[in-house]
């Protein structure tokens, strides 16, 4: 009996696991046990205990989650930083990762500050968000903008504030030290992967395990044939 490939998701900041919905089902249809998670302070994961949250604490509790390691280690934005975090105190946890545009040298204080502002947007008119953002991305389905309204509406902003505003990473160097291969999938519109980082990465990685797809930040939404693509091909290389 052929034992079936695993993949874990991970989201991005004010996010949850509701954002993969389509590639549950697509990866599902495709014979992988899927595991999709919120991220501490995010959808039905609520953060208790002190004010603060931390990267390594995000990371720790998607390990107290399952119940053990998976084929493929898959992070949107700060989902990228949590995944590559993750990995570097569990190197056991999984065979490989995907990062899809992950922040390199942002302004996170000003992620922070947006953040913030969506939010307070959306619990002041949610359904009027939920047509906003279907006019602002045309390409989304009702479900996703009803996905980002209800996230955002869970959100724990004054954790999730506060990690982004007291956080820093040097995404070249996470990639660096991962210890199993990485793929990248930069996207070209509103990406959180900017130079240098962006350069760094590129001349790193091997051409094989970079995809730069006509996309804005969310390619697992905007275009989830492709994502799957890119993912699935990197799941064969040897």
């Amino acid at each position: 009996m052929t034992t079936k490939r695993s993949i874990l998701l991970l989201h991005g900041v004010q996010s949850s696991q509701l954002t993969w919905w389509r590639l549950q089902q697509d990866l599902g249809d495709l014979g992988w046990q899927v595991h999709a998670v919120d991220l501490l302070g995010h959808g039905s994961r609520h953060a208790v205990g002190p004010s603060e949250l931390t990267i390594d604490d995000l990371a720790h509790d998607i390990l107290a989650q399952l119940p053990g390691p998976v084929d493929v280690l898959a992070g949107h934005s700060l989902g990228s930083i949590v995944a590559l975090t993750l990995v570097g105190f569990a190197p056991q946890y999984c065979d490989r990762v995907v990062i899809e545009d992950p922040p390199g040298s942002v302004d996170l204080d000003r992620v922070a500050s947006d953040v913030a502002e969506s939010v307070g947007v959306t619990r002041a008119d949610p359904s009027g968000t939920v047509g906003a953002l279907l006019e602002e991305n045309p390409v989304w389905s009702r479900r996703d903008a009803e996905n980002s309204v209800q996230n955002r509406l869970l959100l724990d902003v004054s954790r999730v504030t506060r990690l982004l505003r007291t956080s820093r990473w040097d995404l070249p160097a996470l990639v660096g030290e991962c210890p199993v291969p990485v793929q990248l999938l930069a996207a070209t519109r509103d990406s959180a992967l900017t130079d240098p980082d962006r350069s760094v990465l590129m001349g790193r990685l091997a051409a094989n395990h970079v995809a730069v797809v006509d996309s804005g930040h969310t390619i697992h939404r905007e275009r989830p044939g492709l994502w799957l693509h890119h993912v699935l091909r990197f799941a064969e290389t040897t």
